[in-house]
């Protein structure tokens, strides 16, 4: 479970490596070499635990989706800091009432 990004969607397969990794960060974290970027991405869906890829020089709004299950797996980045914010946005709400 990624730490940085608390919504991920899918798990990605670093190019330089070849190991699977919930986001550029947690690359970053636990290997020491840099991610090496690439025009095709391997995506594992973790909604139905299957593997797809993706040109990203082609990359489209239905590219958003698992082919296999259709999880929409580009979505706003849900972080700790992120929650942070929402629960004290939520609280000035709250106070203005």
């Amino acid at each position: 479970m990624c730490k940085h990004i608390l919504n991920a969607q899918v798990a990605i397969r670093a190019a330089c490596c070849k190991k699977w990794f919930d986001c550029a960060e947690c690359h970053q974290e636990l290997e020491n070499h840099p991610l090496l970027k690439n025009i095709e991405m391997v995506f594992a869906c973790k909604k139905c635990k299957k593997v797809f890829r993706k040109d990203i020089t082609d990359y489209d709004e239905s590219d958003e989706y698992c082919p296999h299950c259709d999880n929409h797996y580009v979505l706003k980045a849900v972080t700790q800091e992120s929650k942070e914010i929402q629960k004290f946005e939520n609280l000035v709400k709250e106070v203005k009432q």
